[in-house]
C-alpha cells in the first residue's frame, strides 16, 4: 500500500472527531461558506429579531385597519395610535429586518409617515433615547457654541447665516444659532455635506435619508419656518416645518428603517447619535 493511501485512511476517522472540529472552527477552515452580504448595501444586518407573540397576520391587519382610520382623522387620537403602533411593533421589526420596503412599510404603517412618529419609534426600539427631540435641543445645545466657532468661514452658507442672524429678532436669534451648527456640523468631519441637506424637490443622488429645502432661498434654511421634506431611496419619508426638525426626522430614519450610515456622513451621524445617549 502506497503512503498516500496509508495516510488517507489514517486521516478518515478524524473527520468526525469533535478536538478536530473545533479545530476548524476557531481557525475558520470549516468546508460551508458564509453567507453572501446583502446587495442592499444601506441596509444593517439584525442579529436578534423580537419574538411575535400573541399576534398573528389577522390582529396585525386589525391593528393597521385602525391605523389608517385614526390617520384619516385631521385630530388622531393619540392614545390609540401609541397602543396600536406598540402592538404592532415587533411584527414591525420583523417585516423590515425580513426585507420589506421602506415604501411599503410607510404604506403599511402610515404614522411613520410623521416626524413625531418617526421619533417614538425609535424610543420603542432604543427605550433609553426618551423625548427624542427634546433630547437632541438639550444635548446639542452644550456644544452648539464650539461648532459655529469651528466651522466659522468654512461654509459657504455662513455669510446667509450671519445676514439671517442680523435681520432676526433677538428671540429668534438662539434657534437660527441651533440651525445653523447643524448645517454646518459635517464640515467639522470634513464630510459631504451636498447629500445631507439641497434645495428644492428634486430627485435625490444618495438612497440615504436627505432633507429638501422646498424654498430655493438657503436664507430660508436658518428661519423659523422653513418646511422640508425628508427622502429616502427618493421615497418621501415625511414633511417638516423647520430644518432642524428635518434633520431630527432624517437621524431617525435610520433607526426605524434600519438603513446602515453612509460613508459621507458617517462621522456626523455618529456624532449625533452620541449626543443623544
Amino acid at each position: 500500500m502506497s503512503w498516500k493511501r496509508k495516510f488517507k485512511f489514517e486521516r478518515a476517522p478524524l473527520i468526525d472527531n469533535d478536538e478536530v472540529r473545533r479545530s476548524k472552527e476557531k481557525f475558520g477552515f470549516m468546508g460551508s461558506k458564509q453567507p453572501v452580504e446583502s446587495a442592499r448595501t444601506s441596509q444593517r444586518n439584525v442579529s436578534k429579531v423580537p419574538n411575535v407573540l400573541g399576534e398573528d397576520p389577522f390582529s396585525i391587519e386589525a391593528h393597521v385597519n385602525v391605523l389608517h382610520s385614526q390617520y384619516q382623522k385631521v385630530q388622531p387620537d393619540t392614545k390609540i395610535v401609541k397602543d396600536r403602533m406598540q402592538q404592532t411593533f415587533a411584527w414591525r421589526r420583523k417585516e423590515i429586518a425580513d426585507g420589506m420596503t421602506l415604501a411599503e412599510t410607510l404604506e403599511k404603517y402610515p404614522f411613520l409617515r410623521t416626524s413625531r412618529g418617526l421619533c417614538d419609534e425609535v424610543q420603542r426600539i432604543h427605550p433609553a433615547m426618551e423625548n427624542v427631540q427634546q433630547r437632541f435641543s438639550e444635548g446639542f445645545a452644550c456644544i452648539m457654541p464650539k461648532v459655529l466657532h469651528l466651522t466659522q468661514g468654512k461654509s459657504p452658507l455662513y455669510q446667509l447665516y450671519q445676514e439671517a442672524r442680523k435681520e432676526a429678532l433677538t428671540e429668534d436669534v438662539p434657534d437660527i444659532d441651533r440651525r445653523a451648527a447643524l448645517l454646518f456640523l459635517p464640515y467639522i468631519f470634513r464630510e459631504n455635506t451636498d447629500l445631507f441637506i439641497m434645495l428644492g424637490e428634486c430627485d435625490s443622488p444618495s438612497p440615504y435619508p436627505t432633507i429638501h429645502l422646498t424654498s430655493q432661498d438657503w436664507k430660508m434654511a436658518f428661519t423659523k419656518r422653513a418646511t422640508t421634506i425628508v427622502k429616502a431611496d427618493d421615497v418621501v419619508v415625511c414633511h417638516t416645518q423647520t430644518v432642524d426638525e428635518g434633520i431630527i426626522s432624517a437621524f431617525c430614519t435610520y433607526f426605524v428603517f434600519n438603513l446602515a450610515s453612509p460613508r459621507h456622513l458617517k462621522n456626523t451621524l455618529v456624532f449625533l447619535q452620541r449626543i443623544q445617549v
